[in-house]
């Protein structure tokens, strides 16, 4: 079986010949190819070379496009922090009040926004080499609505407003726009060439909010995002950093083809919760892969592969972004590891 036809079983619910790997790598691809993440965010041309050189040294079965986690929120106009050595980040207070978030989010376009614009360069010039070298493309597509939200508001007001019930109203009208926009972008992640996309939705995790108020506010957006990706045939991936236990059967439900959980969810809960209903990527802790020594590693990726072994719905990778400093041993015995184990 080759690269993309092994994601793509697992993606569709069949048993693939072994279980695939792709792990969560841009800032560590760009510290191997030495660049800075601001040379690696401003130029299409070398996030496709970082990606590509780490593809070369670690021969995944896959590649997650990523850059940072502020994408979409520069896109909406929110406040953003470049450094020079790590990944843009949305500001913690954010200047403008909710109600004015909303009308500046009205019309939106996407492809107004120069980030935009070079990701979707990036994507284009990946999935051409992708489809050459038969690599799976995870066009990430940032976030999800809530997560959106929340960065754009900013994260203590917004989780101040979710606990006020005369501003359900208003955060609905919110999470309303930030719908669309994800939409567009994994419209536009999936048209510029990705097999398929993903979105991040960290901050409706249990490890930030209750399970009662993402049921109130995450789960709905989560349901109607999903149903009309698979109406448009954009197969995607959830991706939940964090607890995620008390939630998972309302995982289940959103219709979400696919979920990415840390190594703080049990995955043998994902697992149950999830059969028939979502595959599974991850759950790797990040901190082991860089802080332990390749037989760590291998023992600890046996006991996933073991786990899901022969069973389908799973690629083995990190559960959330490797740190740029993560030894490349550790990256090697992952991927030896699936074969000789998956």
């Amino acid at each position: 079986m080759q690269r993309i036809e092994r994601i793509k079983t697992v993606m569709n619910g069949g048993i693939p010949d072994r279980i695939p790997v792709m792990t969560h790598n841009f800032l560590m691809a760009a510290r191997e190819a030495g660049y800075t993440m601001s040379e690696y965010r401003n130029s299409a041309d070398i996030i496709f070379r970082c990606l590509i050189h780490a593809w070369e040294t670690y021969e995944t079965d896959g590649i997650l496009l990523d850059v940072d986690t502020a994408l979409l929120a520069s896109a909406c106009k929110a406040d953003v922090i470049y450094p020079e050595n790590i990944a843009a980040v949305t500001l913690d207070e954010q200047p403008r009040t909710i109600t004015q978030i909303i009308d500046d989010l009205e019309n939106v376009d996407l492809q107004n926004s120069d980030r935009i614009k070079r990701y979707l360069d990036a994507v284009n010039l990946l999935s051409v080499w992708c489809n050459k070298s038969d690599v799976f493309l995870r066009a990430n597509a940032d976030q999800g609505p809530f997560s959106l939200a929340c960065l754009l508001v900013g994260m203590g007001e917004f989780l101040m407003l979710l606990m006020e019930d005369e501003e359900e109203e208003r955060l609905n009208a919110l999470m309303e726009r930030t719908l669309l926009i994800c939409l567009q972008m994994h419209r536009l992640c999936f048209e510029a060439g990705g097999h398929m996309t993903s979105y991040g939705n960290s901050s409706e995790g249990c490890s930030v909010v209750s399970p009662a108020i993402y049921r109130k506010y995450g789960k709905p957006f989560e349901i109607r995002l999903n149903q009309q990706l698979k109406k448009e045939a954009i197969p995607t991936l959830c991706h939940i950093c964090g607890w995620t236990d008390p939630i998972l059967e309302d995982l289940a439900q959103t219709g979400c083809p696919a979920f990415e959980f840390d190594a703080r969810t049990d995955i043998q809960k994902a697992m149950s919760a999830g059969h028939g209903h979502f595959a599974l990527s991850g759950n790797l802790d990040p901190v082991m892969l860089t802080r332990s020594d390749p037989e760590t590693v291998r023992d600890e990726s046996k006991k996933l592969l073991n786990l899901f072994r022969g069973k389908g719905g799973f690629m083995i990778g990190p559960g959330c972004a490797l740190d740029p400093d993560t030894p490349g041993k550790n990256i090697h015995t992952l991927v030896e590891s699936a074969k000789y184990f998956g």
